[in-house]
């Protein structure tokens, strides 16, 4: 396939997903009537007891915050360092061709 063609079903591709989004944004799909606490009423919905987590902050853990903030570094880190692993691999690969 030509790079041109590429490009043309990218931005196609775009569009469609730009009108689609609109389109349930337009039309409040995926909202539910019941739970009138807005755009996000359907992420909530499912979960138990949600109320208490979202009530101003007053989510009580054992774990020291530090740790929370460790824990999300590390992972970002893990997750770039596999990035360039799996990008490394890939610059290589397209060499022997």
């Amino acid at each position: 396939m030509s790079g041109k063609a590429v490009k043309a079903l990218t931005v196609a591709a775009a569009a469609i997903v730009l009108l689609t989004v609109l389109y349930i944004m337009m039309h409040g799909l995926g909202l539910s009537d019941e739970l009138d606490f807005g755009a996000g009423a359907y992420y909530y919905a499912d979960i138990p007891d949600w109320q208490k987590y979202m009530d101003g902050g007053n989510y009580v853990t054992k774990v020291p915050y530090w740790v929370h903030v460790a824990l999300f570094l590390g992972w970002g880190w893990l997750m770039y360092r596999l990035w360039v692993k799996v990008d490394g691999k890939n610059d290589k690969d397209d060499g022997k061709q």
